[in-house]
């Protein structure tokens, strides 16, 4: 049970949570509102404004600096993690992203030609794939979202931190 606790009064872990809630929610809201769906998969999937990777990771590298002070070797480590997200998301996943639509349009084009009498569906399972997804990654402008949007979230929790429940903060 200490450990909850611990684990509950680390401001830094608390704040990456609520960071990706905020960006979970607002992943959501954006699809809803531009396609009036509403797409439950992006509470918990990859892809869309904003990043729900760089989000949080940044909401506790900020919350970090905040708490240990920004010359600490800890931010430095968290700072160096968080960029290495941001480029993974923007770089990585994007690219495998648009290779898994180019891969899903060729088996789609097949399917079509003369030579193949099978649906799309039948050539992904003779080929043993199902359909790849295809919204892993970011663009840079989801990231930035997801950059700014974690430092304001972290400014918030460290500065209403004393007004958490007192399990929060041991008081």
């Amino acid at each position: 049970m200490d450990s909850l606790k611990q684990l509950l009064q680390n401001q830094p872990i608390i704040t990456a949570a609520i960071s990706w809630g905020v960006a979970a929610l607002a992943k959501f809201i954006i699809v809803w509102v531009t396609s009036g769906k509403m797409d439950w998969e992006r509470l918990l999937g990859a892809g869309g404004m904003p990043s729900t990777h760089t989000t949080p990771v940044v909401g506790c590298v900020a919350s970090i600096g905040l708490v240990e002070g920004f010359h600490s070797s800890l931010f430095a480590l968290g700072a160096a993690l968080a960029v290495i997200v941001a480029y993974d998301a923007t770089g990585i996943r994007r690219h495998a992203g648009e290779q898994a639509r180019a891969i899903n349009s060729l088996i789609k084009d097949l399917s079509s030609a003369a030579i193949f009498k099978e649906t799309p569906k039948d050539l992904f399972k003779k080929w043993n794939l199902g359909e790849l997804q295809t919204l892993l990654g970011h663009n840079p402008m989801e990231v930035a979202v997801g950059v700014i949007l974690g430092i304001i979230v972290a400014i918030m929790v460290n500065f209403n931190w004393d007004n958490f429940p007192a399990v929060f903060h041991g008081t």
